[in-house]
């Protein structure tokens, strides 16, 4: 993940000047942990589940840590209770058309998934729920310190933290396995949707201050190739 963000990091801190290492170190921390948590083996009734309910039940839950413990980070800073930005709605139905049209075009291209009653109850709701708070929550929230928010992309202050956690956001999606010698195995397509998907949600967090429509959003767009499979079969 790192790796694949570097050259992002580095165009950032150089474009920026920004200097504060105590803070990128944090977020390797963070992302270190977001990595641990998301590969841990299954305990008890986890281990039972198809889906990794218990990665990211743990990615919920650490970052509500991180703010228990310190002081500079807040729920309202990290857009869980932040209250929405004037103007949120029409912006967020924009940015949810293109989170569904992402998946639907690679239906078109042959992408087809079946899913049991814990799969379409799992894809509803953890992933974009885990997701969306640790990388747009906290992760984007955290670079937003160290990179100033010197664009405007239609209403909305971006800067390089953005970028750089749409870049770590595919990375983590593109790294599908890593075996026992630590050899990880990239699969470059796995990655492309999540990095698209993550620039209008990192836009829609700007723009909106809060994480929640991001959150529908992501969940909503994983459910579009599971649907389009159901329709399609009917339809045949």
């Amino acid at each position: 993940m790192i790796a694949c963000a570097l050259p992002f990091a580095v165009a950032a801190v150089w474009q920026s000047r920004a200097n504060n290492w105590r803070l990128f170190s944090l977020v390797g921390v963070l992302l270190f942990i977001q990595t641990a948590v998301t590969y841990l083996p299954p305990i008890n009734g986890f281990g039972h589940l198809h889906w990794n309910w218990q990665g990211c039940l743990l990615s919920v839950l650490w970052p509500l840590l991180l703010v228990r413990l310190v002081p500079a980070v807040s729920l309202p800073s990290i857009g869980v209770t932040s209250r929405l930005r004037r103007g949120w709605l029409k912006p967020s139905i924009i940015a949810l058309l293109i989170a569904v049209s992402v998946p639907a075009v690679f239906f078109a291209l042959g992408s087809r998934v079946k899913l049991t009653a814990e799969g379409w109850i799992y894809l509803s709701t953890m992933p974009g729920l885990a997701e969306e708070l640790v990388f747009r929550g906290v992760i984007q929230s955290l670079l937003n310190r160290a990179f100033p928010r010197s664009w405007y992309l239609a209403g909305a202050p971006c800067g390089w933290g953005l970028v750089v956690t749409a870049v770590l956001f595919a990375g983590a999606n593109g790294l599908v396995a890593v075996d026992a010698q630590l050899h990880p195995r990239m699969v470059l397509h796995a990655g492309i949707a999540p990095l698209l998907m993550s620039l209008v949600s990192g836009w829609v967090r700007e723009r909106t201050d809060s994480i929640w429509p991001s959150v529908f959003g992501h969940n909503l767009s994983n459910l579009v190739i599971p649907g389009a499979t159901i329709c399609s079969a009917i339809v045949h």
